[in-house]
């Protein structure tokens, strides 16, 4: 059987007792409820009983209050409205009939029910016959006072009173009786109650102690068992075994605990071996990484050299690339400044053309002012002459034309002046003609040299052009030369510094080689101290 069913049969077993007692208490506690309800419905029984007991002496003794009212002050005041023990009377019996309403008959049995059925009829009895002690009593005769007194004392009236007083003595009786019946079987019900909790509750500690000890018996013994096992490894002592067979969860456990043993045993035998293997791998590792760096340091020594070499050729390289891109530096120049002749004398030519062509512009306006001119002298001409017209026929008009004789003169005079100045102006525009023309002709042979310069500035940016390229891919390939000489330098450099720190690592590499060879020493050491 498992650890969890023998657990769970403990448990189980535990639980139904209390399950048991659970169900004990509650069957005693019903019970005791029940005769507890009954006890409330029959002691209510026998409260109800002693009211009815009280009513009647109310009822009674209101009545023979009533009786000495009517001795004393009189009928008329003892059953007015103002007659304080009548009103009572009525108030008691108005409490009767209103309780006999209302009153809870579930608690009476079947006898205290049959005596209760002729309380009402009872009381009706009682209260009818004080209609007639009323009718009695009310002339104030003393005969009616005695045959009053004689009826309620001894009378029908007392009569009536003695059967309300007996049904309540009867259900009183009864119920007092039940009562007392009840509360022996409840003290008795409590006895039968305490007997069966205090067995119940003394078999569930005896079982449950007994399964205590019969879970626990089949627990302690493997347990210890792994227990000295586990102690055992904790002394380094690999050779101990629990040996449990079991199909539980103890033994189970017992189980994969020997088997962690057995592989610790064997990890251990294996440490043992790889720490041997370790420590001949470290020697022969430490001899290979002192050759290896002997190696190294001499690739150093000769990189150094070789890179030595490399960095004088480098150099002699980088100065034949400098003087190439200095010469390449003063053919661009030459060419920058050739073209820029160049540029100004084509632009030299641009503005000599436009300057003939402005002179040319020139001669043909100073033709055109010519023309001008020619027409003005002939204006004037005609002006000079219209103005002699004019003088001839102011003199012929006497003295009524001589303000306009004067007026032709001033014009004659104009005209005159107008021929002279056009003369003037046609010599001088005769003169800039002529000057034009020679302008025209000087810059025109202007224009001619200035276009042969422009062609010999043109073969010469084109020569200086093509010597550029041809100095510039010279100077590209020195740079690839000395680029070239550099990279390998730089390359050896590598190499030197690669062999350097190759000897290095191969330092660190051994020192590494030694911290191995005492770790597997402590290895060693560490694995001798277990038993296997």
């Amino acid at each position: 059987m498992g650890l969890r069913a023998r657990l769970g049969l403990a448990f189980g077993g535990v639980a139904l007792l209390v399950v048991g007692c659970a169900v004990a208490g509650v069957v005693a506690v019903g019970e005791q409820r029940d005769l507890a309800q009954q006890v409330t419905a029959v002691d209510g029984v026998v409260r109800d009983a002693e009211t009815m007991r009280f009513q009647i002496a109310d009822a009674t003794g209101w009545q023979g209050f009533v009786l000495a009212d009517v001795a004393a002050f009189g009928p008329e005041v003892a059953l007015g409205e103002d007659g304080y023990n009548r009103a009572g009377f009525l108030a008691s019996r108005d409490s009767v009939y209103e309780w006999l309403d209302t009153v809870d008959t579930s608690g009476m049995d079947d006898v205290e029910l049959a005596a209760f059925a002729g309380l009402r009829p009872a009381w009706d009895s009682y209260f009818g016959w004080d209609d007639q002690v009323v009718e009695w009593i009310r002339p104030g005769t003393r005969e009616g006072l005695a045959t009053a007194q004689t009826s309620i004392n001894g009378g029908e009236a007392g009569e009536a009173y003695g059967i309300v007083l007996d049904i309540a003595d009867e259900i009183a009786a009864s119920a007092q009786a039940r009562l007392a019946g009840l509360e022996q079987e409840q003290a008795a019900a409590q006895n039968r109650a305490g007997w069966l909790l205090t067995v119940a509750g003394v078999v569930g500690v005896l079982l449950a102690a007994l399964l205590a000890w019969l879970v626990t018996r089949s627990l302690v013994r493997p347990l210890e068992s792994i227990r000295a096992v586990a102690e055992a490894v904790g002394a380094r002592d690999l050779t101990r075994t629990t040996g449990l067979h079991r199909r539980d969860e103890v033994g189970r456990t017992g189980a994969a605990l020997d088997a962690a043993v057995t592989e610790v045993r064997q990890l251990v035998a294996q440490l043992d071996a790889s720490a041997d293997a370790v420590a001949a791998s470290a020697q022969g590792l430490s001899a290979s990484s002192a050759q290896i760096a002997s190696s190294a340091e001499q690739t150093s020594a000769r990189s150094g050299q070789v890179s030595g070499a490399a960095d004088e050729v480098s150099r002699s390289v980088a100065t034949v690339a400098a003087g190439a891109e200095q010469m390449s530096a003063s053919i661009r120049e030459i060419a920058q400044n050739a073209n820029e002749a160049a540029r100004v004398a084509a632009g030299a030519v641009t503005e000599a053309e436009a300057t003939n062509a402005t002179i040319s512009r020139l001669g043909v306006s100073s033709a055109e002012i010519g023309d001008v001119v020619k027409v003005i002298t002939a204006i004037a001409g005609q002006t000079n002459l219209l103005a002699l017209n004019a003088t001839i026929e102011a003199a012929r008009a006497g003295e009524a034309g001589r303000g306009f004789a004067v007026v032709a003169d001033e014009v004659k005079q104009l005209a005159q002046a107008t021929a002279r100045a056009t003369e003037d102006i046609a010599r001088r525009v005769e003169a800039i003609q002529a000057d034009t023309g020679g302008a025209v002709a000087a810059i025109g042979r202007i224009g001619e040299v200035i276009g042969q310069i422009n062609d010999y500035q043109l073969t010469i940016a084109s020569a200086v052009e093509e010597q550029t390229a041809t100095t510039n891919e010279m100077s590209r390939s020195v740079a690839e030369a000395a680029g070239g000489s550099t990279e390998i330098a730089a390359t050896i450099t590598g190499v030197s510094t690669a062999a350097g720190a190759t000897t290095q690592a191969l330092d660190a590499t051994r020192v590494s080689v030694q911290e191995l060879s005492a770790m597997a020493t402590e290895l060693r050491g560490a694995v001798a101290r277990f038993t296997h």
